[in-house]
């Protein structure tokens, strides 16, 4: 069975839907949006703020697991910010071959 592929906005609203319902739990929401559950796991671990909208409504934020105190340095958001950026510079010469490719095959 070939894999499905999900958008990012989707993988984006699924993980907001996740942190901001009261009390949701990872089968819940896998189970409504009709994904497997460790796949949203995966989702939130990625794409996730940290912080969760508990059954009484009040927001928890969970720190990150290399850093007790839940304060994401300086060094290390540069370190993230750097790794996006050679993906998407890297998506963008890949769009930009491809459209080049395909404008030549149209010699009308």
């Amino acid at each position: 069975m070939p894999a499905k592929t999900y958008t990012e906005q989707f993988r984006r609203d699924a993980v907001a839907l996740y942190e901001n319902t009261p009390g949701a739990t990872y089968n819940q929401i896998a189970a409504d949006l009709g994904i497997n559950r460790n796949t949203l796991k995966n989702w939130v671990s990625a794409l996730g703020t940290g912080s969760k909208t508990s059954k009484d409504g009040t927001t928890v934020t969970k720190p990150e697991k290399d850093d007790p105190a839940g304060e994401v340095t300086t060094a290390k958001r540069l370190r993230q910010l750097e790794v996006e950026n050679a993906k998407l510079r890297e998506e963008r010469d890949i769009l930009r071959r491809a459209a080049k490719y395909f404008a030549e095959e149209t010699n009308w």
